[in-house]
């Protein structure tokens, strides 16, 4: 189900949106802000990102997740 109204808004610590071939500039542990269409914002940290580039995985409260790219 999707949280629609009071979505996180953009926080203004999050400066700007990193492309997918920037991510190899993130460091493990590094704080992010995640943002996910129909729930807004939420704050991580990287956990590790991938050789090509691909997949950053980050940390939500303590559970990891994955973040793919799209063609």
């Amino acid at each position: 189900m999707m949280r629609e109204a009071g979505l996180p808004q953009r926080p203004a610590t999050a400066a700007a949106r990193l492309a997918p071939n920037r991510w190899a500039e993130l460091a493990p542990g590094e704080a992010v802000w995640v943002e996910s269409d129909g729930y807004g914002f939420d704050a991580a940290h990287v956990d590790e990102v991938s050789e090509h580039h691909e997949m950053l995985w980050v940390e939500f409260a303590g559970h990891a997740v994955q973040v793919w790219t799209r063609d």
